[in-house]
């Protein structure tokens, strides 16, 4: 038995003052170790509550020798990173652990914590008491502690952290408690298994309303759908569904085309967590796992099979979450309607579920507000009086009926000019922030995707379905990785007639349209173009600061057009002018 010490770095004081918010975070801690140790299994052992046991962690990582521990594990609050770099050396993972302080936090729920490591034919334990650091912390490097040595089997490797005398202060980590912090972050993970008394992470162990279904195929095939409509803010990392066959993950986790759904909300459908088993179709899966040949009969009845599961229990939690957030605001609401007259309640109490409806997700506070702004809208909207008044006189004297039909041709005229005089405040404001030097591309496409009328009238009505957006993130994530993904092509939308489609390449304020940018944006077309129909066609819209001098419109294809931020602007501001000052002639 020799002695060990530690390492002091100068942070450690304010390093040492860091806590856990609760014991399972901190056994968390632990679970990180073993990741940045390329273990591919951590088994954890909770005794039960007031037994006395100890809590234990182990891991078939690579373990440490003597010295390895000496030098490195007993280097307090030096960045693991700034050693060995930002990966594993073996599995290639990205390091968790950054401040050299995470060996602590066993301590934060035991009085004693004992770690036992196994690599290249040694084995050490060493002891840390809680006590002894707490006693000496201005002198730690002179605390004395135990490092066992012998020798171990050669191909032996690993790490146990065994924590005794838990603090009875602190509540006792439980393993429901346990799993729901783990499977957010190691739930998905690819060679990383972390099993809780046995049991290894699942979709159950996600908090929220968990389904089960399983099913024959006609091809003699079974399938064993699980998943779980996450509840809460906090999400699981890679939500969807993972495909399974033979025990085996196919592919990445996917919805099953229930994202392109329009009746979904996006934000609901990113809360489903699970997996589907199916047997009978191994013929069917590609060589390398990465996917399953779509059209085999027996994938398309087991994809129907999860697409009807899913949606009916997504359909179930979106009706309770809208009828418990609607109950929440019901007073508030119910105040409101009896403001209006008794005719107009059942047009605004629908109104009112389809803004739940559309803002689902959204926190009470804005939801509130949506609805007050509709509310004053109903309430003071003179639409309703014309309304009614040519219901009333549409089977009467017709001289009322051409009076009231003429009243609401001049109340449209009003809410033309009310209109244009709002699309002139936001083209002001959008003006001010292209002139911000720091604006980038991104903000500028978030500003004018829904606002295309600021481009002119013929592009008002133009859209980007659902079906095209797929298109470009499915281009984009096989297209565009790593460094790359800052340059993609940002929004294709529909002409509305015909097979005909429009580009739009967004570019900073700031940055002058040059001809490598023109050949990008037609390498996008190209590549684009190959996933619609034989008989699409493709436009191209650069805006940016302008054309670089050297890029001579007369030599662009007719197809392609440039514009300045400042241009576009303008002459929508111009346009609006028009409207306005003819509403006052």
């Amino acid at each position: 038995m020799s002695e060990a010490h530690f390492s002091v770095d100068p942070r450690l004081t304010r390093l040492l003052g860091e806590t856990y918010r609760s014991s399972e975070v901190a056994l968390k801690e632990l679970v990180d170790n073993a990741w940045d140790a390329d273990a591919q299994n951590v088994w954890i052992t909770l005794p039960e509550p007031l037994t006395g046991d100890a809590v234990v962690i182990r891991d078939d990582g690579t373990g440490m020798t003597p010295n390895e521990m000496r030098r490195e594990y007993l280097n307090i609050a030096s960045d693991k990173r700034t050693r060995t770099g930002d990966m594993t050396p073996g599995l290639r993972r990205k390091i968790k652990g950054r401040k050299g302080i995470g060996k602590f936090a066993g301590l934060t729920l035991a009085t004693q914590m004992q770690i036992e490591a196994v690599a290249r034919g040694t084995k050490c334990t060493l002891v840390i008491d809680k006590l002894l650091l707490i006693e000496n912390q201005g002198d730690l490097e002179n605390v004395p502690l135990p490092l066992g040595e012998e020798p171990a089997p050669a191909d032996a490797h690993g790490t146990t952290v065994t924590l005794s005398m838990l603090d009875q202060r602190l509540n006792f980590p439980t393993p429901e408690r346990l799993k729901e912090v783990l499977v957010y972050e190691y739930g998905r993970e690819e060679n990383f298994t972390v099993h809780v008394n046995s049991d290894a992470l699942s979709v159950e162990d996600v908090p929220g309303t968990t389904t089960k279904a399983t099913a024959q195929l006609t091809d003699e095939g079974a399938i064993d759908l699980r998943f779980t409509i996450a509840e809460g803010k906090k999400m699981p990392r890679a939500p969807g569904i993972v495909l399974k066959v033979n025990g085996k993950a196919v592919g990445k986790p996917q919805f099953f085309d229930l994202d392109e759904d329009e009746e979904i909300p996006k934000s609901l459908i990113k809360r489903v967590y699970g997996e589907v088993e199916l047997t009978g179709i191994e013929d069917f899966v590609t060589a390398d796992w990465g996917g399953v040949i779509e059209n085999s009969i027996s994938y398309q009845e087991a994809k129907a099979y999860v697409q009807e599961e899913v949606k009916k229990a997504l359909h179930g939690e979106h009706a309770r979450d809208m009828s418990l957030q609607k109950a929440r605001l019901q007073r508030q609401i119910h105040l409101r309607l009896q403001e209006l007259p008794e005719n107009r309640r059942h047009y605004a109490e629908v109104a009112l579920n389809r803004i739940l409806k559309r803002f689902y997700g959204e926190s009470d506070e804005r939801v509130t507000v949506i609805a007050d702004v509709a509310l004053d809208a109903m309430e003071h909207d003179a639409y309703w009086a014309v309304l009614e008044k040519i219901q009333a006189c549409s089977d009467g004297d017709v001289s009322d009926f051409a009076a009231s039909l003429e009243q609401f041709g001049l109340l449209e005229l009003s809410t033309i000019g009310t209109q244009a005089g709002r699309r002139r405040e936001f083209l002001d404001a959008f003006d001010h922030l292209t002139q911000n030097p720091k604006t980038l591309e991104k903000e500028a496409h978030q500003a004018l995707e829904t606002n295309l009328w600021v481009l002119g009238r013929q592009y008002a009505l133009m859209s980007s379905n659902v079906t095209l957006k797929s298109m470009i993130a499915s281009y984009c994530s096989d297209r565009f990785k790593g460094e790359g993904s800052a340059h993609r092509p940002d929004l294709l939308l529909s002409q509305g007639y015909g097979d005909r489609y429009l580009l739009i390449e967004f570019k900073r304020p700031s940055h002058i349209i040059t001809r490598a940018d023109v050949a990008q944006a037609e390498q996008y077309r190209d590549e684009l173009t190959s996933r619609l129909s034989s008989t699409a066609a493709m436009d191209i819209m650069l805006i940016g600061r302008g054309k670089a001098d050297t890029l001579s419109a007369n030599n662009l294809n007719r197809d392609i057009v440039i514009h300045s931020y400042a241009s576009v602007i303008s002459a929508a501001r111009s346009e609006l002018d028009w409207i306005v000052n003819s509403l006052a002639a």
